[in-house]
Order: structure tokens, then C-alpha cells, then sequence
């Protein structure tokens, strides 16, 4: 009787998965694309203690607001980069991010988006998977 046994030589390993994305590591992807990020990240820790990251997406989705304003009224490419970087971190979130990571972007950025002004321009520049947690879809 010819079997395999486990265990052996040819036996491939698992690849070990990083560990998901917590709130603090989409902050600090967050901060990395947007200075003035950074400086509500301050301002959160100086007023809180430390980032409460529903509350913190409020300060992210007024960045992008910015951010399209800003690009209507200057063509300059910092913020185009700025903006992009901000929604690739969110995207990558929602791909990469824990349980309760992949809530904060669902509630306090994406649907809070649903009802700012500028959502039709921000809407095709958001990624598969943030876009799908858009309530009128």
C-alpha cells in the first residue's frame, strides 16, 4: 500500500498571511498620502488622546472635498496625487482591513460621502470594493 504521509520534505508550507489592516494602520496609509492628514491626526491625539477613527473619516472625507474643489479651481498635479493616494489607502482597506476597519470606511466615509455636494465627482474615482458599500448603488 503506497500513501502519502504528511509532514514530509515535499509537502508544501501555507504561506503565512500578513495580519489584516487595523484602524491604526489605515491612519498611518491615510497620513502617509496627506500632509494635512497628519495634521488632523495631531490635532485628534491633542484632543483626544488618540485617533478615533470614525471621526477621523470625517476629517478624510473633507480632505477629498478639498481636494476635487482644488482641482477645479488649479491644475496643479499635488493634489490630484494627494487624492489618489487617500483612495487607494481606503480601497485598500476594504481589501486588506480587519472587520472593523472595513466598517469605519463602509459608514464614515463611504455613506457619509452619499450626502456631500461633491459625491457625482467623487463616485468613478472610488474603488471597486469601497464603492460597493454605497447605499443608493
Amino acid at each position: 500500500m503506497r500513501g502519502r504521509i504528511s509532514g514530509g520534505m515535499g509537502e508544501r508550507r501555507a504561506k503565512q498571511r500578513p495580519p489584516p489592516m487595523s484602524n491604526l494602520d489605515l491612519v498611518e496609509v491615510l497620513c502617509t498620502a496627506s500632509v494635512p492628514l497628519r495634521e488632523a491626526r495631531r490635532m485628534h491625539v491633542q484632543s483626544y488622546g488618540s485617533v478615533i477613527p470614525h471621526v477621523f473619516m470625517g476629517d478624510v472625507l473633507r480632505r477629498i472635498g478639498e481636494c476635487l474643489g482644488l482641482e477645479k479651481r488649479h491644475t496643479l498635479a499635488t493634489h490630484r496625487h494627494e487624492m489618489q493616494g487617500i483612495l487607494a489607502g481606503l480601497e485598500r482597506g476594504m481589501v486588506e482591513g480587519d472587520r472593523e476597519t472595513r466598517n469605519v470606511i463602509a459608514i464614515s466615509f463611504t455613506r457619509d460621502s452619499e450626502l456631500e455636494l461633491f459625491f457625482d465627482e467623487l463616485r468613478p474615482l472610488l474603488g471597486p470594493r469601497t464603492r460597493a458599500q454605497i447605499q443608493g448603488k
